[in-house]
């Protein structure tokens, strides 16, 4: 039993870590043609698609805004295809916003969303500290938490 939770816990940190990665702005020329068809057959209503790719390629994400105007991302890789829903800031729960002011007081929250990987779903929140002078802005120490469906963290990964 020991066994297949350590196992499962390295699965669920090893795809955490994947998605931690910078990416870059991509045409949607150069993603593979399997990732834009599925992103067609999953949200036959994108609109103002940008998408992105990781550093080493492992990874190509879709950001749309659906017909209601809320934003979503599809993350297309090898072995997964993750679904983000982008959560307002007046829509995070309480107790995330709790969790970062105490445990990272220096933090903002940048973005919150829930993640559907695998059937699984589960908050993910970018933190980073605001560094610059004036109208030179930079974000520092960035973090993405990881949280149950219940507001209880799970993770923290450093963002790459």
């Amino acid at each position: 039993m020991k066994k297949i939770l350590i196992l499962a816990a390295l699965i669920i940190m090893s795809q955490t870590a994947l998605f931690a990665q910078k990416e870059k702005t991509v045409k949607e020329a150069d993603v593979p043609v399997r990732y834009v068809k599925d992103l067609q057959n999953q949200a036959k209503d994108a609109q103002n698609i940008v998408w992105t790719m990781t550093d080493d390629s492992s990874a190509y994400t879709a950001t749309f805004t659906n017909t209601d105007g809320d934003k979503q991302a599809i993350r297309f890789t090898a072995k997964s295809t993750e679904t983000r829903y982008f959560i307002e800031d007046k829509y995070i729960p309480h107790a995330i916003k709790d969790t970062v002011a105490h445990q990272f007081p220096k933090h903002k929250i940048s973005t919150v969303y829930i993640r559907n990987l695998k059937g699984k779903m589960t908050y993910q929140c970018r933190i980073y500290q605001p560094k610059g002078f004036l109208f030179w802005k930079k974000e520092g120490n960035v973090k993405v938490l990881s949280f149950e469906t219940d507001s209880k963290m799970i993770e923290v990964l450093d963002e790459k």
